[in-house]
């Protein structure tokens, strides 16, 4: 009798062995910010499409309404999902700090990630040494122009600072603004500006000397490029005509005014490619873009400023850190899924910087994306890049760099004392040990 029950457990076990585990999945949660647009492209072309490919992990994607605050809430209660999403590296440095994340560095080291991706944004994650942060979307900033308008009046992108402010002064002469843009709806605008000019008239190896502390940020340097800046928004009215101007103008506006030559350029991240394409859809102009040009008097290779805009981290309270990097490495190793994503949010959002070749891309990408996308993986892995404040400034300068640029541009301060300003709580920064990571150029 004994011997068949044991024979017939045999027979369950055998059956349930060759019908499917029997363990349960392993449960991978992944808080992202709540966007109607795109949830649905991630709940159906990241999450569903990773659950298809492998029987072990269950991934679950929870799109939350004000996640910034829900998340650091949970994770200073030791709760939270087991992918920590950020919207940039001052937050890492929060959280890693607190010891609320869990390094990645053995991970990174398993699956080659330093391999996958550009060297710059690698560097961007490692804290005190160390592996903590993988980055979800980069960006830079570029020059959109009209192209149409500039065929016909025989104009060229500027290389120098006497071209660019020659081809201002006709620009004007035509009745038009220079450049399209403005800061109503997100007042930190202005350091989009800021960090063109200082990359582009100081130049990267200054800044980068300027964020490891080798020069100081009330250097000449510095402060001629900020009073340049100051010059060309209040004296010369660059933006949108005037500073006032600027000031009224939010996303709709300027890229209105852009489209119907109400300007002839316009200075922006690159998350505007879609509205871009939208903006010229039913117009007969057409647009392009180039790098900020090099603003010495001798010009030279202009630099895209490296910035990265969501980053990807392991909870240190998680119980399936394991799993959570899997799913990470997934990402990382899926050139073509996420392009595609890429590509359904108009190269806005997702864009993980990754080792693309020309080879990677299907024919549904906008060639003017393409080049870009291919020409920043290239310069930059090069070494041919520079800096922006949102990824590079610890919190405090960080806030200053465009707050006090209203109190610069309204007069009740010069650029010197300005720059001084700054470089006080650049000092502070460092004795406080709240900088980010700067990898060595």
């Amino acid at each position: 009798m004994i011997n068949k029950i044991y024979k017939i457990l045999s027979l369950i076990l055998s059956i349930a062995f060759i019908s499917g585990p029997i363990y349960a999945k392993s449960t991978v949660t992944w808080w992202a910010e709540a966007n109607a647009d795109r949830d649905p492209v991630f709940q159906a072309k990241l999450v569903d499409v990773f659950n298809a490919s492998q029987n072990e992990i269950e991934l679950v994607m929870e799109f939350k309404e004000a996640l910034n605050d829900i998340l650091r809430t949970a994770m200073i209660a030791g709760e939270g999902p087991d992918i920590v999403e950020t919207p940039g590296p001052s937050y890492v440095k929060e959280y890693q700090e607190a010891g609320l994340l869990s390094s990645m560095e053995s991970y990174s080291k398993q699956y080659g990630w330093e391999e996958l991706l550009l060297p710059w944004s690698y560097s961007a994650g490692v804290f005190d040494g160390e592996f903590y942060s993988a980055p979800k979307t980069y960006e830079t900033m570029i020059m959109l122009y009209n192209k149409t308008l500039f065929a016909e009046n025989g104009w060229s992108v500027p290389t120098n600072l006497t071209e660019y402010e020659s081809l201002a002064e006709k620009i004007k002469a035509k009745g038009m603004h220079v450049f399209s843009y403005g800061s109503t709806g997100w007042q930190p605008t202005h350091e989009h500006l800021a960090g063109m000019y200082l990359n582009s008239i100081a130049g990267p190896d200054n800044v980068y000397k300027g964020l490891i502390g080798e020069k100081k940020w009330s250097d000449p340097e510095f402060v001629n490029a900020v009073e340049l800046l100051r010059k060309h928004m209040v004296d010369d009215g660059y933006w949108s005509g005037s500073l006032e101007n600027y000031y009224a103008l939010g996303w709709d506006d300027f890229h209105a005014q852009f489209g119907n030559r109400g300007a002839a350029m316009m200075t922006i991240g690159t998350w505007t490619f879609g509205t871009t394409v939208s903006t010229f859809a039913d117009i007969t102009d057409d647009w392009d873009w180039a790098p900020f040009p090099n603003l010495t008097a001798e010009g030279g290779d202009p630099s895209y400023l490296l910035a990265l805009g969501t980053t990807l981290s392991i909870n240190g309270s998680s119980n399936n850190a394991d799993a959570a990097a899997k799913v990470i490495d997934y990402v990382f190793k899926n050139k073509a899924i996420v392009l595609d994503m890429a590509n359904d949010f108009n190269f806005g959002e997702f864009v993980i910087p990754l080792k693309f070749t020309a080879d990677d891309f299907g024919d549904n990408v906008n060639p003017k994306v393409k080049r870009y996308l291919l020409d920043f993986a290239k310069q930059t892995a090069q070494g041919n890049y520079g800096y922006t404040t949102w990824t590079f400034w610890p919190t405090d300068p960080g806030v200053h760099i465009w707050k006090d640029m209203e109190v610069l541009w309204a007069g009740d301060i010069t650029s010197k004392e300005y720059m001084e300003d700054h470089e006080k709580l650049w000092k502070k920064a460092r004795k406080d040990n709240s900088l980010l990571p700067v990898g060595a150029r």
